[in-house]
């Protein structure tokens, strides 16, 4: 994977199949886990994604949520298919995928990163910079691949500002 780039002819990145079938693939569980959130209540990842936005008040978090929820569930279903689509490889099993983003674009992948990472950091147990992770054979991988997209998402953020 290169870093992305800002280009004339957009924000680009090039990715080896095998990362951007990862990124898909995370992409497609994110849009699923938020288009079945009503069957998964408790799950810690949908309270990531689709916090209420008033911890101290039921009754306004459960109006807010009534005005709001769908929307936002919708964008945030419809930003990771856009991403995982893009990522798709063509027929040439060697050739990297070569993604080209425009201004909206890009910060629909903003917003899937962030929703990838959030439910990424709520299986580890991330809730802030002082939680402590623990690292052990079934939460490396998780921890590496949250991290990685941390990286990716820094050079979108740095691709965008210039």
């Amino acid at each position: 994977m290169s870093a992305f780039r800002s280009t004339s002819r957009g924000i680009t990145a090039k990715f080896d199949r095998t990362d951007a079938k990862l990124l898909a693939n995370l992409a497609t569980q994110i849009a699923g886990l938020v288009a079945g959130r009503d069957e998964l209540e408790d799950d810690p990842a949908i309270e990531r994604l689709l916090p209420d936005a008033y911890r101290n008040n039921e009754a306004d978090a459960a109006e807010f949520r009534r005005f709001t929820e769908s929307d936002l569930a919708d964008e945030k279903v419809r930003s990771a298919l856009s991403m995982a689509e893009l990522l798709t490889p063509g027929s040439d099993a060697n050739a990297k995928v070569k993604i080209t983003l425009d201004q909206a674009a890009a910060f629909d992948w903003m917003r899937s990163f962030t929703d990838i990472r959030l439910a990424l950091a709520a299986r580890l147990g991330i809730v802030d910079e002082t939680s402590p992770i623990i690292v052990d054979d079934e939460t490396q991988l998780t921890l590496a691949v949250y991290n990685w997209l941390g990286a990716l998402q820094w050079s979108l953020v740095k691709a965008i500002d210039k």
